[in-house]
């Protein structure tokens, strides 16, 4: 299978990192667009390279192991995905039990009449969110599209008590 790096991200700038997913998730080949003035090609010149850094991409680019059978690294590897496994399970039962309030929430909010969206509350929590989740090395973008993703179900929950 062929990627063709060039026309996926339609920007020169975009080709190695493409590039060397395509490589990681075992592509047989790239097709990247060269030109010697891109700027001036006839078609597609935002996506294409100069020869000298298509030369640039291709010593850049790591072409790496599926895996290996290395006792050592197949031990580490288990072991640590047994780690994720259980962090995973902590992370759905934290999820469950949070709905769980949310649907008490929603009950609340409908015996008082009161919408289900807050947007105070909802500011509120997410510019807590952000800068705690920077105390532990997460980006903002990571924890926005976490924790919008877990107020939308909340909504969700809510939305289905207060319909009811």
């Amino acid at each position: 299978m062929i990627c063709d790096p060039s026309h996926i991200g339609g920007k020169r700038d975009m080709i190695f990192d493409i590039s060397q997913a395509a490589l990681d998730l075992n592509f047989d080949g790239l097709m990247i667009e060269t030109h010697t003035d891109p700027d001036n090609a006839w078609s597609d010149a935002a996506q294409q390279v100069t020869p000298t850094r298509l030369v640039e991409i291709m010593n850049d680019l790591k072409v790496r192991k599926v895996t290996t059978d290395q006792e050592a690294y197949q031990n580490a590897l288990s072991n640590l995905r047994a780690q994720i496994d259980v962090i995973d399970q902590t992370l759905l039962d934290t999820l469950g039990k949070r709905m769980k309030t949310a649907v008490e929430i929603g009950t609340i909010k409908k015996d008082n009449n009161v919408a289900v969206l807050q947007n105070k509350r909802w500011n509120e929590i997410l510019g807590k969110m952000i800068l705690e989740g920077q105390e532990r090395n997460l980006s903002e973008e990571f924890i926005l599209r976490v924790f919008k993703a877990v107020h939308q179900e909340s909504i969700n929950q809510q939305e289905k008590i207060i319909n009811s």
